[in-house]
């Protein structure tokens, strides 16, 4: 029995031995640049339970695989490795921290690399490459239990641009929960959703942000914009009521409830209530904008009204000419405003000369050539 138990420690011994030079040539080879020897020895050495327990194993098999996914053409080859080293990483700080500050000096070297090959991809129109280079880096800070919030956002706005909608709505409601850019992610939430068919789920969430966020712009047209495109005009002109009621100072709750009286029809309190906005923000571009539309579209009617009128009433036609020009002119100023804040969009510059004109200011039109 003694000998049968000395020869069993003998073998125990020797297999020990030989994981033990396993890793040994793993190291060395790896160290060489031989990043195929070095998982093949690495691989080998997986197959000994007391290897596997050690924190050395995987963290030389984390090193083997992250530069086999810095590799240009084993990269190719080997498509998993960076999750592959990842993972071995994370399993080696969980037996011991003891090397923490090497397994962190590796790992920043990839994410610098990781964040480039992000934004190269990106800026390539490659929306799902650079979501893969995103999910890296934040899988590379969920090592040392960080969630980094900006990347995690900018995956989301990768894998939304992909298609990967589940993936993109997981992202951006981590980053909300963590109030990291939330009311934008509320209301990328919220349009996706609604793509997807799922209109309640949309109204549940944005109704939950809108409490969160009430004076957010995105968030509130994105919930209104729902009820509007299932022209369920009352329902948003409540919701916007309520809004205003409880924020009248909010200048966006103004604009987009002066957009639902448009949409009802009631184009008097359109202007009552953007004329609100704009008495706390003069400079409100889309309020502005609406206006001018507005007024340039009432300028068109009252021309078809007085060309109606007979010849023989001069007195009359000249009067409804003169209120023609009256609403042109409101046009014209609205209008201004907008083109002095992007004088580069030619849409604006051609309304503004076309009010001026038609209100009796050709030489303003003259002016803007």
């Amino acid at each position: 029995m003694k000998k049968t138990l000395i020869l069993f420690a003998t073998v125990l011994t020797t297999f020990a031995a030989f994981a033990q030079a396993e890793l040994t040539s793993a190291y060395n080879a790896n160290k060489e640049g031989n990043y195929e020897e070095a998982l093949n020895y690495i691989n080998q050495a997986a197959s000994n339970p007391k290897a596997i327990a050690k924190e050395k194993y995987w963290r030389f098999r984390g090193d083997i695989y992250m530069n086999i996914a810095m590799d240009s053409v084993l990269s190719m080859k080997y498509a998993n490795s960076f999750n592959e080293s990842v993972a071995a990483y994370t399993k080696a700080l969980e037996l011991s921290k003891d090397y923490v500050l090497e397994i962190g000096s590796v790992v920043d070297n990839a994410r610098r690399a990781e964040e480039g090959k992000a934004i190269a991809a990106y800026k390539a129109s490659n929306a799902c490459g650079a979501a893969t280079h995103y999910d890296n880096l934040i899988s590379t800070s969920k090592m040392f239990g960080v969630t980094d919030s900006i990347y995690v956002y900018y995956s989301g706005i990768c894998h939304e641009a992909c298609g990967n909608v589940d993936q993109a709505l997981a992202n951006f409601t981590i980053c909300a929960n963590l109030n990291y850019q939330a009311a934008d992610c509320y209301s990328r939430i919220g349009n996706m959703l609604l793509k997807a068919g799922r209109k309640e789920e949309a109204i549940k969430i944005l109704g939950e942000a809108r409490a969160k966020y009430p004076k957010n712009s995105s968030i509130l047209t994105a919930e209104v914009n729902i009820y509007i495109e299932d022209k369920d005009y009352q329902k948003a002109h409540d919701v916007l009521i309520a809004l205003a009621e409880a924020d009248p100072k909010n200048e966006s709750v103004l604009f987009v409830l002066g957009v639902t009286y448009e949409k009802n029809n009631d184009p008097t309190e359109a202007e009552k209530v953007y004329n609100r906005a704009l008495e706390i923000n003069p400079t409100y571009f889309d309020a502005h904008y609406n206006l001018a539309v507005m007024n340039y579209n009432q300028g068109v009617e009252k021309f078809k009204v007085c060309d109606a009128i007979p010849p023989r009433e001069t007195a009359r036609y000249d009067a409804c000419r003169a209120e023609t020009k009256v609403v042109f002119a409101k046009a014209a100023e609205h209008f201004k405003v907008c083109y002095d804040q992007d004088p580069t969009q030619a849409s604006l510059k051609k309304a503004l000369q076309e009010c001026y004109r038609k209100s009796g200011q050709p030489e303003k039109a003259t002016e803007l050539k």
